[in-house]
């Protein structure tokens, strides 16, 4: 499973993600969906590691993905 709590991310002070949080259970298909630019590619670079919100959580069975490091 893995859960969003809070997320916020910015780019050059334009606020894309504003406290998001949501819930994807394994196993089951899940959909992000809404207009262009509308921020889901970036919560999705956020989920991944790829961007790093400036708040929240992003778990992953329940530990705290933004807190790992590399190895």
């Amino acid at each position: 499973m893995i859960e969003v709590k809070n997320v916020t991310k910015s780019f050059d002070g334009k606020t894309i993600l504003h406290d998001v949080s949501a819930t994807f259970y394994s196993g089951k298909t899940n959909l992000i969906i809404g207009q262009s630019g509308s921020g889901k590619t970036v919560l999705m670079k956020s989920i991944v590691g790829l961007v790093t919100p400036e708040q929240g959580q992003i778990l992953f069975d329940g530990r705290n993905v933004l807190a790992m490091n590399n190895d």
